[in-house]
């Protein structure tokens, strides 16, 4: 159950209504009507939560459970378990995301620019967006409706910013065409100077870096990541693609759609991820190469070389991970 000094659930609803928006069956229908007030975790849930058992490590968790409610599959709920409701999902965890948004939807933005934001006079601001305090929108920015603009947030010159987007505190924006539905997080650089330089006897000397950063609709990206805009052309961050906390993403950089980056992943320079890419935890990939549709990379992988659609690597340098293993 969750801390209701931050966190108020919507409902209470009835196991049918929840049947019908996970897309789960109710093995026992006469319990439709029962009512469920909240989502728990499965070891320490109580009467009129829901949980979910997904991988039969939890067995025990799921025989000594007193949740009102379990979604779980139809091969699971063969498991003893202490007489909880199930409701059964090809993919038990999918469906149990899909109540957690039932009972903890996102919240709407109070329409309000709070009076000690700076927001330029040539900035155009969509309606019942909502602008934190300290936050700055730039001259010439252009930010879409029902977007929520947290604290001490800068929103950089000629910024664009779709519909129903969020930035976190602290974030900067600059040189950047935003989407629609982007969820960005606290203290978040979009639109820095990429690392380029070029060795000379005075000294490196800076490349110049004219490009923009485009990200696409529905991307969600975590907390202190890093993505430099391009050099010349664009960095892009494909629609649906999700990023952990702490990814560095070089310029010209361009990620596909759906590709999902884990915590402490860097990308260099001009590496072009097609679409569904997966990469682990603190992987490095070098600059320049090509890692094809579907490609899995391994939790601190180092990629030097382009990897094929489908391909699964590992290792430093990477392999295939049959190989590595």
């Amino acid at each position: 159950m969750s801390d209701h000094r931050f966190f108020q659930p919507e409902g209470p609803f009835s196991l049918g209504h929840i049947a019908g928006v996970i897309g789960a069956e109710l093995l026992h229908p006469e319990r439709a009507g029962e009512m469920v007030h909240d989502v728990a975790e499965l070891a320490g849930a109580a009467p009129g939560e829901l949980a979910v058992f997904c991988d039969p490590r939890h067995a025990q968790a799921f025989a000594d459970c007193h949740a009102g409610v379990v979604v779980t599959s139809r091969k699971l709920s063969d498991y003893p378990h202490n007489g909880s409701a199930l409701l059964l999902a090809d993919d038990p965890r999918l469906a149990f995301a899909r109540a957690g948004k039932l009972f903890y939807p996102r919240a709407e933005p109070r329409a309000a620019i709070h009076p000690r934001a700076f927001v330029a006079a040539s900035a155009a601001i969509g309606a019942d967006t909502q602008i934190g305090c300290g936050a700055v929108v730039g001259e010439n920015a252009k930010i879409g409706a029902r977007c929520r603009i947290a604290p001490n947030a800068v929103i950089g010159d000629g910024v664009i910013v779709g519909d129903d987007t969020a930035i976190g505190a602290n974030s900067c924006v600059s040189h950047a065409l935003v989407g629609s539905h982007v969820n960005i997080a606290e203290n978040v650089s979009i639109g820095g100077e990429g690392f380029g330089f070029v060795p000379s006897p005075e000294g490196p000397v800076r490349v110049s870096q004219v490009g923009r950063v485009v990200i696409e609709d529905k991307v969600e990206i975590g907390g202190n990541c890093a993505i430099d805009r391009g050099s010349l052309g664009d960095t892009v961050i494909g629609a649906m693609s999700v990023i952990d906390n702490l990814v560095q993403i070089g310029h010209n950089v361009k990620l596909g759609k759906g590709c999902i980056l884990a915590g402490q992943a860097g990308i260099a320079g001009s590496t072009v991820l097609g679409n569904c890419v997966m990469v682990g935890g603190a992987a490095s990939i070098s600059d320049h190469l090509t890692i094809g549709d579907g490609a899995k990379i391994a939790g601190k992988s180092g990629v030097m070389r382009d990897v094929a659609p489908g391909e699964t690597v590992a290792g430093y340098p990477a392999v295939p991970v049959r190989q590595w293993h």
